[in-house]
């Protein structure tokens, strides 16, 4: 009966620690980067080593033919600075689309449903007729 007593307070006195112990789960989103040759993107594709959370997709354009679209940690990577494709990320296909048909066409916008069931709105950052934008000092 000790015993018994005994291993229900240890079971009480450690299960607010071990509650303490739980961390908050991995949340992930999708990155954007341009390729200038398929070289490029196909080099991406073999250091994903079959990684179905990386994507290779024709723009369309003579500048950067090929994006990459990668899932990553959020928080734990930065941009280039002179890269001119951007993401959004939405949890449905409803406000992926209500997004990509508000966009100017200009912005060459590429709509994709993703193996992660979200879905992506990747487009060119700013139109080509626009003067480029300054980026926020740190």
């Amino acid at each position: 009966m000790k015993r018994i007593a005994a291993a229900a307070v240890l079971a009480v006195l450690l299960t607010p620690a071990a509650a303490a112990e739980i961390t908050k789960p991995i949340r992930y989103t999708w990155m954007a980067t341009s390729c200038t040759t398929w070289n490029c993107a196909a080099a991406a594709l073999v250091m994903a080593d079959g990684d179905k959370y990386v994507i290779v997709l024709p723009t369309g354009r003579d500048d950067r033919p090929w994006l990459i679209l990668r899932r990553i940690e959020e928080g734990s990577i930065a941009l280039p600075e002179n890269e001119p494709f951007t993401c959004n990320v939405f949890d449905t296909v409803v406000d992926a689309t209500s997004h990509y048909t508000a966009m100017d066409g200009c912005h060459a916008p590429l709509l994709l449903n993703t193996p992660d069931g979200r879905a992506v709105v990747a487009s060119l950052l700013q139109c080509a007729n626009q003067a480029p934008k300054q980026r926020a000092s740190r």
